[in-house]
């Protein structure tokens, strides 16, 4: 997997080697009383709006539609599928650290996924493979976070939903802090604001945009032009 932008190399090799902070984030948002605590005081972020975004979107899909979780992380999302619900399920990171502990999750939560390790800037899946496309927690990560939007929304299918959350660059003085300290230990790439984040969605396709801030969070939603 090669990687082109000089700031995300690092980034990218980081996740790819599991990082420490891999392990913190699964334990946060595995957690919910003191996750959601904690990433309140971290990020000034409600992470019950990440299961209820997932919720509301996965409850609308009928058995048979297609599932892309990209980056799975450790499963966060996988609680969130409705009981009964056949979806093929496929979970995609850049980490085979995080994919093992994705399939122990899936396991316990029997979720029936494929696991697979991925490039979001050259996605090995075909145009309009995926019914709904799960990205969260993750642009501010990907060393090419343009190119990933438009790989994301390539592999969603027409009338098919985009949907993930991010850092964003600029913002409160506080909130700025967290990229001080994620440049720090190497795990951000260079992220983007608001205007080219509403751009790069745009621009790849992908109408109807809803953007919801949530403290240092911004979830991004949004169809597929068909």
């Amino acid at each position: 997997m090669l990687y082109v932008h000089s700031m995300g190399r690092d980034s990218s090799t980081r996740w790819q080697g599991d990082h420490p902070w891999a392990k913190v984030y699964d334990a946060i948002t595995g957690n919910h009383l003191v996750g959601n605590l904690l990433w309140r005081v971290g990020m000034s972020s409600d992470l019950g709006l990440l299961h209820r975004t997932a919720s509301a979107e996965l409850s609308k899909l009928n058995d048979g539609a297609a599932v892309l979780d990209l980056p799975c992380g450790g499963g966060v999302v996988l609680r969130d599928v409705p009981a009964g619900l056949d979806l093929r399920y496929v979970a995609a990171d850049i980490s085979p650290a995080m994919l093992e502990r994705t399939r122990d999750e899936a396991a316990k939560v029997g979720v029936p996924i494929t696991a697979t390790e991925a490039d979001v800037q050259a996605l090995q899946f075909t145009d309009g493979e995926f019914d709904l496309v799960f990205s969260f927690t993750s642009l501010h990560c990907f060393p090419d976070p343009q190119a990933a939007v438009g790989e994301l929304a390539r592999v969603t299918r027409p009338g098919g939903r985009l949907v993930g959350s991010t850092l964003l660059r600029g913002g409160p003085v506080r909130h700025r802090l967290t990229w001080i300290g994620g440049g720090a230990i190497g795990i951000l790439g260079p992220g983007c604001t608001r205007d080219e984040l509403t751009q790069w969605l745009d621009t790849a396709g992908i109408q109807d945009v809803v953007l919801t801030d949530s403290g240092a969070i911004t979830y991004f939603a949004g169809t597929r032009a068909g």
